[in-house]
C-alpha cells in the first residue's frame, strides 16, 4: 500500500512539473562580456538543480575518501576487539573445564589485544588465576605486576585476587598488604573482611579474629554457630599464646559473653589453666557451675581429675553422686566417680564404678584405671586382662592419628 502511494505521488509531481513548465514562459539572461546568453527559465532551473546535485555528490566523494583512513582504523580496532572478546570467552570456558594451561594462553593473547581498562583487567585476572592453578607463581606474579602498572593500587578486583592467592601460597605479609589496598578502596566490603578473617586465623592472631568475627556476625556474613566456633578457636589460641595468672584468668572469663562460656572446649582449657596454676578449687567451681546450667559428659569426666584432697575431695564425691542420680548411664561420670573413690581410698566403690563405666561404654582409659586399681590390690590376673583390653581399644585409635 505504501509503495502504491509513493507511485501515485511521483506521478502527481511529474504532472505538476510538466504543467508548470508549459505555463512558464519566462527566460533568463546571462551577461558574460562580450557574450549575452538567453535561456529558458525551465532549462536554467534544471541546470541549477543538476549542478547542485553534482557538487553534492562530489563533496560526498571527497569526504568519503578523506575519512577512509579513519574508517580503516575503526575497522581494524573492531576486528581486534571482536577477536579479544572471542579469546576471552574461550579462555573462560577452558578455565571452567579445568584446562588451565589453555586458559592462561588464551587469556594472555586476549590481554595483548585489550585496549580498554575493563577488558585488560578481566583478561589479566583470568590469566593470573589460571597460572596460580598451575602453581606457576612466577607467571602469576608477572600478570599481577601488569595489573599494578596499569591500575596502581586502585583496582579492587586485582587487590582482592592478589590477597586471596598470596594467602593460598602462605605469603601472609603480601596478603595483608593486598588486603589493606582493598580496604582503602572499599572499607566495608564483606568479602574483604572474610578474607582477612582467614588471614588472621592463619597468622594465629586471636584479638584480630575476635574483632573480625564480631563485625561479620553483625552483618550476618557468618551464622551464629559458625561465629561461636570461630570465637572458641580464638579463645583457645589466646589462652595458649598468653598464659594468664589465676586472677587475670578469672577477670578475663567474667568479661566473656554468656553464650561463649558454654563452649566445652573453652571450659576444659580454662579448667586446665587453673590446675596448672595450683587453683583446683577454682577449676572445680567453674565445672560445677557449668554442669548445673548444661550437662556435658566430657566436662563430667574432667571433674574427676582436679587433684583435690581432704574435705574438698569428699564434697566433690558427694556432688558427683548427686549427678549420678540424674545421669545414671553416663560412662564418663562413672569413670569420674571411680577416680574420686580411688583418691578417697574407697577401693570397693572405685572398682564398682569403674566396672559400671566399662559396662555402659568400654574405653581404654576406664580399663587402664581399673587395671591400676586391681594391680594395687594385688589382683594381678584381673589387672592384666584390663591392661590388655585397654591396649586393644587404644591401638586402633592410635593408628588413626
Amino acid at each position: 500500500m505504501r509503495i502504491l502511494l509513493w507511485i501515485i505521488a511521483l506521478f502527481a509531481l511529474a504532472v505538476g512539473l510538466t504543467l508548470f513548465a508549459q505555463l512558464n514562459t519566462g527566460y533568463v539572461l546571462l551577461f558574460l562580456p562580450p557574450w549575452r546568453i538567453e535561456i529558458s527559465l525551465n532549462v536554467f532551473a534544471m541546470l541549477t538543480l543538476a549542478t547542485i546535485a553534482l557538487l553534492y555528490l562530489l563533496l560526498r566523494v571527497v569526504a568519503e575518501l578523506g575519512g577512509l583512513p579513519h574508517k580503516v582504523k575503526q575497522y581494524r580496532e573492531r576486528q581486534q576487539r571482536d577477536a579479544s572478546i572471542q579469546l576471552e570467552r574461550e579462555a573462560r570456558l577452558a578455565f571452567f573445564e579445568g584446562r588451565y594451561q589453555r586458559a592462561e594462553r588464551l587469556a594472555s593473547e586476549a590481554l595483548n589485544n585489550s585496549e580498554n581498562n575493563d577488558a585488560f583487567a578481566v583478561n589479566a585476572l583470568l590469566a593470573t588465576r589460571a597460572a596460580h592453578q598451575m602453581r606457576d607463581f612466577a607467571r602469576r606474579d608477572q600478570y599481577l605486576d601488569k595489573l599494578q602498572q596499569r591500575f596502581g593500587n586502585q583496582h579492587l578486583a586485582a587487590a582482592m585476587m592478589a590477597a586471596e592467592l598470596y594467602l593460598d601460597e602462605r605469603r601472609y605479609t603480601d596478603a595483608g598488604n593486598a588486603l589493606a589496598a582493598a580496604k582503602q578502596i572499599s572499607p566495608k566490603l564483606t568479602a574483604a573482611l572474610q578474607l582477612e578473617l582467614r588471614l588472621r586465623l592463619r597468622e594465629e592472631n586471636p584479638d584480630a579474629v575476635l574483632r573480625l568475627v564480631e563485625q561479620l556476625a553483625k552483618s550476618e556474613a557468618v551464622d551464629a554457630e559458625q561465629a561461636r566456633r570461630i570465637r572458641n578457636q580464638a579463645y583457645l589460641l589466646k589462652l595458649r599464646q598468653q598464659p594468664l595468672s589465676s586472677h587475670q584468668l578469672k577477670d578475663w572469663w567474667n568479661k566473656l559473653p554468656a553464650h561463649d562460656k558454654a563452649l566445652p572446649q573453652l571450659i576444659e582449657a580454662v579448667t586446665d589453666s587453673y590446675k596448672q596454676q595450683g587453683e583446683p578449687a577454682m577449676a572445680r567451681s567453674l565445672l560445677e557451675e557449668t554442669l548445673r546450667n548444661e550437662w556435658s559428659g566430657t566436662l563430667a569426666g574432667r571433674y574427676g581429675s582436679l587433684g583435690l584432697t581432704g574435705e574438698a575431695l569428699i564434697s566433690q564425691l558427694q556432688q558427683a553422686e548427686l549427678w549420678l542420680k540424674q545421669h545414671p548411664e553416663d560412662h564418663l561420670l562413672l569413670l569420674t566417680l571411680g577416680r574420686l573413690c580411688r583418691a578417697s581410698a574407697l577401693w570397693g566403690k572405685a572398682q564398682t564404678y569403674l566396672e559400671a563405666s566399662i559396662a555402659v561404654h568400654p574405653t581404654a582409659v576406664a580399663h587402664a584405671e581399673l587395671a591400676e586399681l586391681l594391680d594395687s590390690l594385688d589382683k594381678n590376673d584381673a589387672a592384666s586382662r584390663h591392661y590388655q583390653a585397654s591396649l586393644a581399644l587404644a591401638l586402633p585409635q592410635a593408628s588413626l592419628i
